[in-house]
C-alpha cells in the first residue's frame, strides 16, 4: 500500500525517562493518566495477548517503550495521555483489579492460576517495580497524530479505520463515530451484525462512513485509499454535513419502523443483518424516499422484504442451474440478487444491482 508523506518539522529532541509500573498505577488511580485520548484506537487485545504480555512482565523481560504526552493546565495541574502503550498498561491494570488470573501455561509454574491478590509480597514488589522506557512527545496534536500513525503503520492489528481514527479528528470522522453509536443504539440487537473483534477494530465506523458516502456521492466501491482521501477531504470542512446527517438519521428511523411494524417476522435475524444486504436495504429506502415513492404501509414492506430474502436464501443457489427463459420475474430478481451478493459484493455494479432489485420488490414491480 502506498502512504503519502505529510510535511512536518522534525522533532528536535525527545525527552526520555524510565518509570515503574507503580508510577503509572499511581497516576491512573489519581485520574492523571488518560488512556483514551482522541487519537487512541479501541482496545483490540484478546485474552491470549493479555496473558502473553503479563507473562513478559512477571519474567521481567523488556517491553517496547511507552509514548506519553504531558499537558499542564494554567493552574499548574499535570496530566499524561498515552500515545502508544494503552493495551500494555490496560492489561496490567486489569490484572491488578482482579479481572483475570495468570494463565495456566505461564512460564513460572508456581504462579499459574493466581490472581494479583494471591501473589506473595515479594512477587508483588517485583511486579510494581517493573520498569518501562518512556518517550515524552511534544504537546502538539498534529505531531502526536503523525507519530501515532507512524508507530502503528507497522502494527498488524491496526486496521485502516483505526489509523483514520488516530489521524483525523474533524467534522467527518466525528460525525461517523457519533452516528455509529446512534445507529446501533437505535436499531438494537447488534443489527446489522458486527462481531466484537470487528467493532474493536472500528469496522462498524467504516461501514457507517460508507453509508454516509452513499448518500453524498451515490453508489460506488470504496478502496481503503479512497476512504483515506474521503476522510481527509472532509476533515476540516464538510459542506454536506447537515444534509447527509439528517438524511442518514431519517433513513435509519424508517428502517427501524419497518422492523418494528412486524416483530413476528424478526427481520433483524434474516440476511438483512449481513453488511452487504443492509447496505442494499439502506440504499433502496434512501432512494425511494428521495423519489417520494415510499408510500406503502411499513408492515407491507416488511412482509415483502422477508418473503424475498427467504427466497434468496432457499432458492438462489438452485436457480443458477436453471434456464433464464423458464424463470418467473420474481425468480429472476431472486437469482440476480443472489449473484450480486455472492460475487464481488462490494463492487459498485453488484451494489447498484442489489439496491435496484430491493426497490422493485418494495414497489411490487
Amino acid at each position: 500500500m502506498y502512504y503519502s508523506i505529510v510535511s512536518n518539522p522534525p522533532i528536535k529532541e525527545l525527552r526520555r525517562n524510565i518509570h515503574s509500573l507503580s508510577w503509572f498505577w499511581d497516576h491512573h488511580q489519581r485520574g492523571l493518566l488518560n488512556l483514551e485520548p482522541s487519537y487512541q484506537r479501541r482496545s483490540v487485545w484478546n485474552q491470549d495477548d493479555k496473558d502473553y504480555f503479563l507473562d513478559t512482565v512477571l519474567n521481567n523481560y523488556p517491553a517496547p517503550a511507552i509514548f506519553l504526552c504531558q499537558t499542564i493546565s494554567d493552574e499548574g495541574y499535570s496530566k499524561l495521555s498515552i500515545v502508544d502503550g494503552k493495551q500494555r498498561l490496560s492489561t496490567l491494570f486489569e490484572f491488578i483489579n482482579g479481572e483475570f488470573p495468570i494463565y495456566e501455561k505461564a512460564t513460572i509454574e508456581s504462579l499459574r492460576g493466581k490472581y494479583f491478590q494471591d501473589l506473595d509480597t515479594d512477587i508483588k514488589q517485583k511486579f510494581w517495580k517493573y520498569q518501562f522506557a518512556v518517550e515524552y512527545l511534544p504537546e502538539n496534536e498534529s505531531i502526536i497524530n503523525l507519530i501515532f500513525d507512524r508507530i502503528n503503520r507497522n502494527t498488524i492489528k491496526l486496521t485502516s479505520q483505526e489509523l483514520r481514527h488516530a489521524k483525523f479528528n474533524g467534522e467527518f470522522i466525528t460525525t461517523v463515530e457519533e452516528l455509529t453509536d446512534w445507529m446501533f443504539n437505535k436499531l438494537g440487537n447488534n443489527f446489522p451484525a458486527i462481531d466484537k473483534r470487528s467493532k474493536k477494530q472500528m469496522k462498524d465506523n467504516e461501514m457507517v462512513a460508507q453509508l454516509l458516502l452513499l448518500l453524498e456521492e451515490g453508489v460506488r466501491a470504496y478502496s481503503q485509499d479512497y476512504l483515506d482521501k474521503a476522510f481527509s477531504d472532509r476533515d476540516i470542512n464538510w459542506e454536506e454535513k447537515s444534509e447527509v446527517d439528517n438524511e442518514f438519521r431519517s433513513t435509519i428511523q424508517i428502517i427501524k419502523q419497518i422492523i418494528d411494524s412486524s416483530p413476528n417476522l424478526n427481520l433483524t435475524k434474516t440476511r438483512l443483518k449481513n453488511q452487504a444486504d443492509f447496505y442494499s436495504f439502506f440504499g433502496a429506502i434512501a432512494e425511494l424516499k428521495r423519489e417520494e415513492k415510499l408510500q406503502q404501509n411499513y408492515t407491507t414492506i416488511a412482509q415483502k422484504i422477508h418473503t424475498f430474502l427467504t427466497e434468496v436464501d432457499h432458492t438462489g443457489k438452485e436457480l443458477e442451474t436453471q434456464s433464464i427463459a423458464s424463470l418467473t420475474k420474481l425468480q429472476i430478481n431472486t437469482l440476480n440478487y443472489y449473484k450480486a451478493v455472492k460475487n464481488n459484493f462490494t463492487d459498485s455494479a453488484p451494489r447498484k444491482e442489489r439496491i435496484s432489485i430491493i426497490k422493485l420488490i418494495i414497489l411490487g414491480e
